[in-house]
């Protein structure tokens, strides 16, 4: 099959993925005013996840984060409330917090003094008399997300005011998030995030997580070729997810009671927490893998804890953890990655769970060097003329019928057939958000402003 030259289609988004064909341009991943646009029409339009709760569990409790490119503070008020606000002073727009977290009743701008309370407001203008009545402090407290809701722990935030609920956005997404933030009595964050900066495009990650299942027996071949992989056999079950928002998941297993390695005290609670059908998906599941447009991904991996993978010996255990794919340009991301534990498992628990995420996919682990490798490579690869000529594949499972329902609840579910259909998801909704110029997330028409 011919395609078009890159030529003919340079500036017109619409024309860089092309869903019935399979195919995405390569300028997708290395044109910097794909970037500004994706920045402008992608993540100031969507729900972005901020922080987890038991990161600011107390009053005055913050972290500060980016949603895209602007810089936030998620702080809990005197008052119990979490909000968002942009990092940003009203005065010149110097960040008024530069750091990373902490316990403040008030942040004051390092500039001229301006001071902020815990709930946004400006409370303290140094010399404000000179101003001579023509300041407003009321209108002029720090700018606030003007929509967040919290499901699991998780806490989003949208900077669209008229964007649809956080459910609506996720829908059948979030039976996949019960299983692994729902299942227990709450889930919490070990540490603080572990965050380091890599050359490659942050889509490159995410439509991976999103649903790369055929990468792993080569890219992390490590395994089988050392004699480490898992030794367990069986029939295999797996289900893929996908949705029109672009979310997309994967999990599998192997007949059997695993349970994703959980003991039986926190299979006892999952039991209490899920729904008869999500507990019998449970059952034999050992990865749940995927993410959450544009760039939140979790994984959560049951893995023996042998000697020779540096454990204990005690049989399975599961690790959970959130990246988020922070883009910094066309070809440089920033990656956070934080690891969670059930509340109420056991320290032994807790510990084996945080050695195996470190092993595995920490900052140094053996599966997160192999994917980082392959991303900066693709990125660096494709910045020449020649290479942004070709069409990269993605027709795996094109046009294949999906029989049957094997999740009865979920309409979007589908056998664990190999297919790419999950990262066609991502990028149709990255395309639709992207032509989509005089448009809201859910294809309202926007009001001038």
């Amino acid at each position: 099959m011919k395609y078009k030259s890159v030529k003919k289609v340079v500036g017109s988004h619409a024309d860089l993925f092309r869903a019935q064909e399979g195919v995405v341009n390569p300028r997708i991943f290395t044109d910097p005013e794909t970037n500004r646009l994706e920045m402008e029409r992608i993540f100031t339009r969507t729900w972005l996840y901020v922080a987890h709760e038991s990161e600011i569990p107390n009053p005055g409790d913050f972290v500060t984060r980016t949603m895209g490119d602007d810089p936030v503070v998620v702080w809990r008020g005197q008052d119990g409330k979490v909000r968002v606000f942009l990092n940003v002073c009203r005065h010149r727009g110097r960040r008024v917090c530069s750091e990373d977290m902490g316990k403040a009743a008030h942040f004051k701008c390092p500039y001229h003094g301006w001071t902020y309370g815990n709930n946004g407001e400006l409370i303290s203008v140094p010399f404000f008399e000179g101003y001579q009545g023509q300041l407003d402090k009321d209108l002029l407290g720090l700018y606030e997300t003007p929509q967040l809701e919290i499901f699991h722990g998780l806490i989003f935030a949208n900077w669209d005011a008229k964007a649809e609920s956080l459910g609506d956005y996720l829908g059948e997404a979030r039976w996949v998030l019960d299983l692994l933030f729902g299942r227990t009595e709450g889930m919490e964050v070990v540490g603080a995030p572990m965050r380091w900066e890599a050359d490659a495009n942050w889509k490159l990650a995410a439509a991976n997580f999103a649903g790369d299942g055929t990468h792993i027996f080569t890219t992390h071949g490590f395994r089988g070729a050392l004699g480490l992989a898992d030794k367990l056999k069986g029939e295999r079950v797996s289900y893929r997810l996908t949705t029109n928002r672009g979310h997309a998941s994967a999990l599998s297993g192997f007949k059997g009671n695993y349970c994703m390695g959980l003991p039986e005290d926190l299979q006892a609670e999952m039991r209490s927490n899920l729904t008869d059908e999500q507990c019998k998906v449970m059952e034999p599941l050992l990865i749940i893998v995927g993410n959450i447009f544009p760039n939140l991904s979790f994984l959560s991996s049951a893995q023996h804890t042998s000697e020779e993978w540096g454990g204990s010996g005690s049989g399975l255990v599961s690790f959970v953890t959130l990246r988020q794919w922070q883009p910094k340009g066309a070809g440089k991301m920033e990656v956070w990655s934080w690891c969670l534990v059930d509340k109420n498992a056991s320290p032994k628990w807790k510990e084996d769970s945080r050695e195996s995420y470190l092993r595995v996919f920490g900052m140094g682990g053996m599966f997160e060097q192999d994917d980082m490798e392959n991303w900066a490579d693709i990125t660096d690869a494709l910045q020449g003329p020649i290479a942004n000529r070709l069409w990269l594949q993605y027709k795996m499972g094109l046009g294949r019928p999906h029989k049957g329902r094997p999740i009865p609840s979920l309409k979007d579910v589908r056998d664990g057939a190999l297919s790419e259909d999950s990262e066609r998801a991502f990028y149709s909704y990255w395309q639709k958000l992207m032509t989509r110029t005089g448009h809201d997330s859910n294809g309202r028409k926007r009001k001038k402003r």
